[in-house]
């Protein structure tokens, strides 16, 4: 069986996915992101997330998270060659999707809504985190460059429902998503569900993305002559 591999540029995308709080991981079991000398071990206090972490810190991080998702759409955009950007949406959007899915098994079963107590535990918080922000970026995604977006979701027969039910978890944790979050998360919900459309939606950012996605090479048609006598005058050779 054939093992997928990808480019160093392809792995950085799908760190950039799922570093939400990776530099924490760990801490609770005293294992630090940095060097350690054995004989410091013991001076280092174990840190509780649930005290660093909270609501309002969180929010913070996620604008600072939310600025990285649109450096990220820039250098999409930036990659003229078809094929390639579309090997890196796949990419994500494949990646996107399983992280909603599987975080959000978790903050289901664990009942974490936002009108609950913002979580404990680094698991969760981390869930959390990484629901939110990547039902975000699926937004900028699929908002930036519809069109290769939806041949990307044409093979995932449930991809609508499941981010529908995503952007509306997401809308409800007011006390975090700043104001263009919530816009966007709007838009995103008229674009993906025509049935939710008001009579004066637009996709503002559909204009650039058609631009963008235009290196999409096309065929050229050929032109069939003009049947009748030509009216351009006969040539004369000096």
């Amino acid at each position: 069986m054939s093992r997928k591999t990808y480019s160093s540029v392809d792995c950085l995308f799908i760190l950039f996915l799922t570093s939400t709080f990776a530099e924490f991981s760990g801490l609770e079991k005293n294992t630090f992101p940095h060097p350690v000398h054995a004989k410091d071990v013991e001076k280092v206090p174990e840190l509780d997330l649930g005290k660093i972490i909270n609501e309002k810190v969180y929010a913070n991080i996620f604008v600072r998270k939310r600025e990285e998702h649109k450096l990220l759409v820039n250098h999409l955009q930036s990659i003229e060659d078809y094929s390639k950007r579309y090997k890196l949406m796949k990419l994500g959007i494949d990646e996107i999707l399983r992280i909603i899915r599987e975080e959000g098994g978790k903050l289901r079963g664990n009942q974490i809504t936002a009108e609950s107590e913002f979580p404990k535990l680094q698991e969760l918080i981390n869930a959390l985190a990484q629901f939110l922000e990547n039902t975000c970026l699926f937004g900028e995604m699929v908002l930036h460059f519809p069109d290769m977006s939806y041949r990307i979701l044409r093979g995932v027969s449930d991809w609508r429902t499941l981010m529908t039910d995503a952007l509306n978890y997401t809308k409800t944790f007011v006390k975090i998503l700043d104001e263009k979050s919530v816009e966007l998360l709007g838009l995103l919900n008229q674009e993906i569900n025509e049935d939710q459309r008001t009579p004066e939606y637009v996709n503002p950012y559909r204009e650039g993305a058609q631009q963008t996605e235009s290196a999409k090479p096309k065929k050229k048609s050929k032109s069939k002559p003009k049947k009748g006598p030509s009216l351009s005058p006969a040539k004369t050779e000096l």
